[in-house]
Formats: structure tokens, sequence, C-alpha cells
């Protein structure tokens, strides 16, 4: 059973590498057949652009990690500190 799930994602893994793969290819192929000053300044703004996604993407999963923080704090006080929910459960039901 082990084994199979290891198969599994060993042939999702093949996909997505055959998947860039050609993408690798393409870009590889381009940057070898331009003037090298004009290759070094496409990978560094690639660079950059990657550089700034990082950093909006951690600066948004933190938000994200605090702000769901704070909900389960307060639904866990709401939960444990008070008969706010039976009653709640109460009256629906």
């Amino acid at each position: 059973m082990h084994r199979f799930g290891l198969t599994k994602t060993l042939a999702i893994m093949d996909t997505i590498n055959d998947f860039f793969k050609g993408i690798i290819d393409k870009v590889v192929f381009y940057l070898e057949n331009i003037e090298p000053w004009a290759a070094g300044l496409i990978l560094i703004a690639v660079g950059i652009l990657v550089f700034i996604g990082l950093f909006v993407f951690l600066k948004k999963f933190v938000k994200t990690f605090i702000i769901l923080a704070v909900l389960g704090g307060a639904i866990y006080i709401v939960y444990t500190q008070t008969d706010l929910l039976s009653n709640i459960l109460k009256i629906i039901l």
C-alpha cells in the first residue's frame, strides 16, 4: 500500500517536471540567443520581481495568520468563558 502512494507521488512529480522542462528549455534558448548584457538585465529584472513577490506573499501570509489567531482567540474565549453559544443553540433548537 505504501509503495502505491509513492508511485503516485513520483508520477505527479514527473508530470510537473515535464511541464516545466519545456518552459525552461524555451527560456534558456531565448537567453542564449540575445546579447549577454540584455540577458543580464532580464535576469536582474526577473530576480527583483521574484524578490518583491516573495515579500508581498509573506506580508499577506502574516496578516492572514494574525487575523486567524485573533479570531481563534476570540472564539475560544466566547466558547469557554460565556454561555453565549449554548443560549444561541437553545434559541435555534
